[in-house]
């Protein structure tokens, strides 16, 4: 499955969250986890997926590109 992880970055963006200290912190993830999402260095777990909906407003199926 292909991740969008522009969609990621758009919503943080909107968010007013630009740097992973910030990330981590509404998402209640490690810094070190937030830096490698922000970087597209890895695709976010299913707990992060689950903030990252709650905080961003962006489903799995938003990121992964999965029809609903």
């Amino acid at each position: 499955m292909p991740y969008n992880h522009r969609r990621l970055l758009d919503a943080m963006s909107e968010a007013g969250d630009t740097k992973s200290p910030q990330v981590a912190r509404r998402l209640a993830v490690h810094p070190a986890t937030a830096w490698r999402l922000i970087k597209g260095l890895s695709k976010p777990a299913a707990e992060t997926l689950v903030a990252i909906e709650r905080e961003y407003g962006l489903t799995a199926a938003d990121l992964y590109g999965v029809a609903e």
